[in-house]
């Protein structure tokens, strides 16, 4: 129960990270860079996943789930590794590359979830987690291609 409970606080903190990029209000993609508070835009590579919020991971599950998260600290377009996003101009091509990202942080947790979770219930979001996130994966970098040219 006890792993199962981590494992949720884990996935659900994912969840709320990653939803922030979700609901923010429409800006151009240098208005969002700019006004973005300065949390966002710390750098990550000093930052230890076991500690802080989300306590310490003690099962392989937990490393698993937080090695996945890890995946998603920063952005995929990163200026020389400072955590900063290197903003296109583009903002079809930053939401786009941000939801890209996204998926793939959703697919990461959701192998886990099939590696190590036991609940059918779970396991039954986790597997269609992955069959949309693969197809919405395609899908993106589909259009990603289209608006590089």
């Amino acid at each position: 129960m006890m792993n199962t409970l981590s494992l949720q606080r884990v996935a659900f903190a994912a969840v709320l990270a990653l939803g922030a990029i979700a609901v923010t209000p429409p800006q151009t993609s240098r208005e969002l860079a700019q006004s973005a508070p300065a949390a966002t835009m710390m750098p990550m590579s000093g930052m230890q996943m076991g500690s802080g919020m989300m306590g310490s991971a003690k099962t392989p599950a937990e490393r698993a789930m937080l090695e996945a998260m890890k995946s998603g600290m920063g952005h995929p377009a990163q200026m020389g590794g400072t955590g900063a996003m290197a903003w296109s101009g583009n903002p079809d091509l930053d939401y786009v590359t941000m939801a890209l990202h996204h998926a793939n942080v959703s697919l990461a947790i959701a192998k886990v979830e099939l590696t190590y979770g036991k609940d059918p219930a779970a396991r039954a979001i986790a597997e269609s987690t992955i069959a949309e996130q693969t197809a919405r994966i395609e899908k993106l970098k589909a259009i990603v291609a289209t608006l590089h040219h």
